[in-house]
């Protein structure tokens, strides 16, 4: 990605850089970044506070530009023919203007599309695990230990000259921390159970529910993550999952107005689905929409996907949170980068409470250590993997025996061919 035509200019609100972005430079320009100044005043007097903002047009590489524009028109007729299977006509014009919540939810009866329905519902297991809430001070006494770990090299628990048990060993191939390792095989030797560890292995994975409805953990549902995890195309495919199988009247919103394509891209899967979306330009306008749409079985939230090192945006993630007040905020992570990575974005995003992580892109790398590496330092539950792009089939409930046989190398992603 390169940046074009780059300006910088003086707002009074995040609101007013959006605009002026837009004004200046077209409906592509995004926010590069904004920091608060105090401006003007009389011998150090009388200062109003601003915001010193950064914009303009960011620009991929030719072929990013043409894997993304191919991988999203693959994602909008997949989701088109999955719409005309069950539903059969294409949602009425009425979606694409944001009707009102009276007549926002008149979908047709719908018949369900039974290979992708089954493939999606198939993850259950009898375990059923509590969505989990952590302060945001409990997150950050948490990183600092891990850290602290992993600055020390890790404190493994065997003697470097003592083989490794073969248990162990299998793990640290699965780029499992050491640590962690020792401990989950300790934990197995000390139950006493007379089964193999990897069959034992999926009973300590902490996942947030059993099906769709469980796994998204309530009504009003915030996501949150950096920039470029696949956030909004997961959004999409929950919000088809629950409205053209579950039947449920869902609204999508989104506050991510930095990025006008994310914006229209979510706006696309709306008019597809025939369900409502909502622009959120200033927090002050949820308490409005969530009003407007009292009556709706799920709200989804979309958050600004700007990177983890911009303390702006994390401050307006905490603001969002405040003003949405949402039964469930899923973390929406990649599963392809490192361990010190996820970390990192756990430290920047954890500004909330969080009662989920959701792994993405799983079929972009051959490693899931890391992942079992996180759950287990926070304690937090998986709620879904996403294997691809395709809307809707390319999402699974989070589950214990498909993790560990991915861990293991004994279940490849599939991925649906397009």
């Amino acid at each position: 990605m390169r940046v074009e035509q780059q300006i910088e200019y003086e707002a009074a609100s995040d609101a007013e850089a959006i605009r002026v972005a837009r004004d200046r430079l077209g409906r592509e320009a995004v926010i590069l970044s904004s920091r608060p100044v105090k401006l003007g005043g009389l011998f150090g007097f009388f200062k109003r506070d601003a915001l010193w903002v950064t914009a303009g047009i960011l620009v991929p590489d030719r072929d990013d530009v043409a894997k993304e524009s191919r991988e999203r028109m693959v994602a909008f007729q997949h989701l088109l023919e999955v719409r005309k299977a069950i539903g059969g006509a294409s949602p009425p014009e009425r979606a694409a203007r944001e009707p009102e919540a009276a007549s926002a939810f008149s979908n047709p009866a719908v018949m369900p599309l039974q290979t992708a329905k089954q493939a999606y519902e198939s993850n259950k297991t009898p375990a059923d695990a509590a969505p989990v809430v952590r302060e945001v001070d409990e997150i950050k006494e948490i990183l600092g230990r891990v850290l602290s770990r992993l600055e020390n090299g890790g404190t493994p628990t065997q003697m470097p000259s003592v083989p490794l048990d073969e248990n162990v060993k299998k793990l640290l191939d699965a780029d499992v921390d050491r640590e962690i390792a020792d401990s989950m095989v300790t934990e197995f030797e000390a139950s006493g159970l007379r089964v193999p560890f990897q069959q034992w292995l999926p009973t300590t994975i902490n996942t947030m529910g059993t099906d769709p409805s469980s796994a998204i953990g309530g009504r009003k549902i915030l996501l949150a993550g950096p920039t470029g995890v696949g956030k909004t195309t997961t959004i999409a495919k929950i919000a088809a999952t629950q409205s053209l199988w579950g039947n449920k009247k869902v609204v999508l919103m989104t506050a991510d107005t930095y990025r006008i394509a994310a914006v229209e891209q979510l706006r696309t899967y709306a008019k597809i689905l025939g369900i409502p979306i909502e622009i959120i330009a200033d927090q002050k306008d949820i308490a409005g929409a969530l009003k407007k749409y009292r009556e709706a079985d799920l709200i989804l939230m979309d958050t600004a996907g700007r990177s983890h090192h911009d303390d702006s945006r994390i401050d307006e993630l905490r603001s969002i949170y405040e003003s949405f007040s949402p039964d469930a905020v899923h973390l929406v992570i990649a599963a392809n980068i490192k361990y010190r990575d996820m970390l990192n974005v756990i430290d920047r995003m954890g500004v909330v409470p969080l009662s989920a992580l959701l792994f993405t892109k799983l079929d972009e790398t051959s490693s899931y250590g890391t992942i079992l590496n996180v759950m287990r330092d926070f304690g937090l539950p998986a709620s879904f993997f996403t294997i691809g792009q395709n809307v809707p089939n390319d999402i699974e409930v989070a589950r214990g025996d498909r993790f560990v046989d991915l861990l293991y190398g004994n279940a490849p992603i599939i991925r649906e061919q397009s």
